[in-house]
């Protein structure tokens, strides 16, 4: 038995567009493939570096909002309570009516009544 060679073409030469190119422009495209990989990663760090900026950016404005956010509850907290006063006022009569306006007077005012001394702690203490 003989071995045989499968039937293949073997041929050592070049292939027919390197032979009519030459060296030169097979090494061309490989270039411009390089460029292209560098041009895709630049803009792929880009986007990237875009993206943090973004995320880091909308954080920094939503921990403001939520501050602004804290704030406002707070206001509408105090008006509630304020709202829930004037409504027990509103609903006063008689005797009841007398004695908050005493005391309004006094305490937002400054007034005091006849007879009344008031004391002022210059010390803090």
């Amino acid at each position: 038995m003989k071995l045989r060679m499968p039937k293949t073409k073997r041929d050592n030469s070049k292939p027919a567009s390197a032979e009519t190119d030459g060296p030169k422009e097979l090494q061309k495209p490989k270039k411009k493939r390089k460029l292209r990989y560098i041009a895709l990663y630049l803009a792929a760090i880009g986007f990237v570096f875009y993206a943090v900026i973004t995320i880091i950016n909308q954080s920094v404005r939503i921990a403001e909002k939520k501050a602004e956010l804290s704030k406002i509850q707070q206001h509408i907290n105090v008006v509630e309570i304020e709202s829930k006063e004037l409504e027990k006022v509103r609903d006063y009569k008689g005797k009841d009516l007398a004695d908050y306006m005493e005391r309004i007077a006094k305490e937002k005012l400054g007034y005091v009544s006849e007879g009344e001394r008031i004391f002022i702690n210059v010390a803090g203490d």
